[in-house]
């Protein structure tokens, strides 16, 4: 709904909106990411390899991982798009942005190495959608996801974790075991050099993608709070419209809880606070008002 002042938009309209779109963001990466695994088993199921070798291809480990963390957030996107407000734990973010850490990963891997040794392999059949549609979109649809979270250099750290634990299950698989004894073939080649070499490049390849997306992600999510605060009722408005703005928002919230257990949505209560320098304790106390007045009616 909006004002007929200078389109003014309230902030439960533009909630409503970012909850639809990581709703269909999330629901599209889980597909994506299904598709790519069940592209996978089809494939290698022709050449009679059993389902269980798939893991050891690092692009079956990272869509699964995409899909597994893309799907915890959707609940909280459907649950946003009812009460219109999106929100949803710092963990499940963070988890989705190492999925797509590494699914990112999996495809220039297969760009700048695996292309150079079997072009097959790394593009043809269904492996063009495992390497290249699929962590394109997946990255896409990421950043569609719109939270106040920043990503920081710890989490970006963190999303070196995968690669290190696949790289040292495949050294030991393929170096330690090797193919003869039961173990993984040399699907990456690190037979050919020393495998510390390999090994450490891509240690580094993750971290700097790890990086590269987390700047994009705080830009753009920094982009997107201005807009929405520059949207909201422009400079020319009172504290007295602000509060009963914030009202509205507790008493249709309100509207929406359960009465053993309401939610206090901080991060929208401090935006408004900060961005028209009214106490935030002030606005916390006159959305709790609204809210109260709605469960009590209900």
């Amino acid at each position: 709904m909006r004002d007929n002042k200078k389109g003014r938009q309230y902030i439960i309209d533009l909630q409503k909106k970012r909850s639809l779109i990581a709703m269909i963001a999330c629901f599209a990466s889980v597909i994506l990411a299904i598709y790519a695994i069940v592209a996978g088993l089809i494939m290698y199921a022709e050449t009679g390899a059993k389902p269980v070798d798939l893991f050891q291809y690092f692009t079956i480990d990272a869509n699964a991982l995409t899909a597994l963390s893309a799907a915890m957030i959707l609940p909280y996107a459907i649950e946003g798009f009812r009460k219109k407000r999106f929100y949803c734990p710092k963990w499940a973010v963070y988890l989705y942005y190492i999925g797509v850490t590494c699914t990112t990963m999996t495809m220039l891997v297969a760009v700048f190495v695996i292309s150079l040794v079997d072009f097959e392999l790394a593009f043809l059949g269904y492996n063009f959608y495992l390497h290249i549609i699929c962590p394109i979109m997946i990255l896409i649809t990421f950043f569609f996801i719109e939270s106040y979270y920043e990503i920081k250099l710890k989490i970006s750290l963190m999303a070196v974790i995968p690669v290190f634990i696949y790289a040292l299950v495949y050294i030991y698989e393929v170096i330690i075991v090797g193919e003869k004894a039961g173990g993984w073939k040399d699907i990456y080649h690190f037979t050919t050099v020393h495998p510390i070499i390999p090994f450490v490049i891509m240690m580094y390849i993750a971290f700097l993608i790890a990086t590269l997306i987390a700047f994009a992600y705080n830009k753009i999510s920094a982009i997107r709070v201005k807009r929405m605060t520059d949207r909201l009722w422009g400079d020319e408005v009172s504290d007295v419209e602000v509060k009963v703005e914030v009202f509205g928002l507790g008493r249709f919230m309100g509207s929406k809880e359960n009465k053993s257990y309401a939610t206090l949505p901080l991060d929208i209560i401090f935006l408004i606070a900060d961005r028209y320098k009214i106490k935030r304790e002030d606005l916390i106390r006159v959305y709790i008002k609204g809210m109260l007045d709605s469960i009590e009616n209900k």
